[in-house]
């Protein structure tokens, strides 16, 4: 029997296909979403090594399983955290954004095409205001959120996960490449 351990790539892995080396660093994507948009205190008891929230009970970082006495506690996120999970939030956004633009613009297209080339009844203002409005919303949905959204995705955690490993060979005093 000839057994490779080349990875199956039939089936894919992680969040729209990219899975993070930092497994923690996406299970605390919504929690430092939250601190960057100033819905949780600034200052608190953060595990030192991943930065998660803590609670005063807590022994082991509840995200990265790390002993908190061997680890310590930090009172306040660094800024350099926070811009790696804002940049994964921007990237992502302007995907999303851009992608709901451009199904907006078929939709348009489609509106101008039916007024202007279409002859007959399929060709009315009204008929093609309802394709304009309707294509418009479905367009921006699949184009936005479906399409965009993946790669937006993809390329936000990417780059996320680069500011982090390029802050803990900062932190750690350790060489990135």
């Amino acid at each position: 029997m000839n057994d490779t351990s080349a990875p199956d790539r039939s089936t894919p892995r992680g969040d729209a296909g990219y899975e993070s080396p930092y497994p923690y660093v996406e299970r605390l994507q919504e929690k430092m979403d939250e601190r960057i948009a100033r819905r949780v205190p600034v200052k608190g008891r953060f595990c030192g090594f991943c930065y998660a929230r803590l609670r005063e009970a807590d022994t082991t970082c509840p995200f990265c399983a790390h002993d908190i006495d061997r680890v310590g506690t930090v009172q306040e996120i660094p800024q350099d955290v926070l811009r790696a999970y804002h940049a994964k939030q921007k990237i992502e956004a302007r995907w999303v954004h851009s992608g709901a633009f451009v199904g907006l613009l078929v939709a348009m297209a489609l509106f101008l095409w039916l007024v202007v080339f279409v002859p007959g009844w399929l060709g009315h203002p009204a008929i093609a205001f309802a394709v304009l409005i309707g294509g418009g919303y479905v367009l921006a949905q699949l184009f936005g959120p479906i399409f965009a959204g993946q790669i937006g995705y993809r390329r936000g955690a990417r780059k996320r996960d680069q500011l982090w490993s390029e802050h803990l060979a900062r932190r750690d005093g350790t060489s990135t490449r």
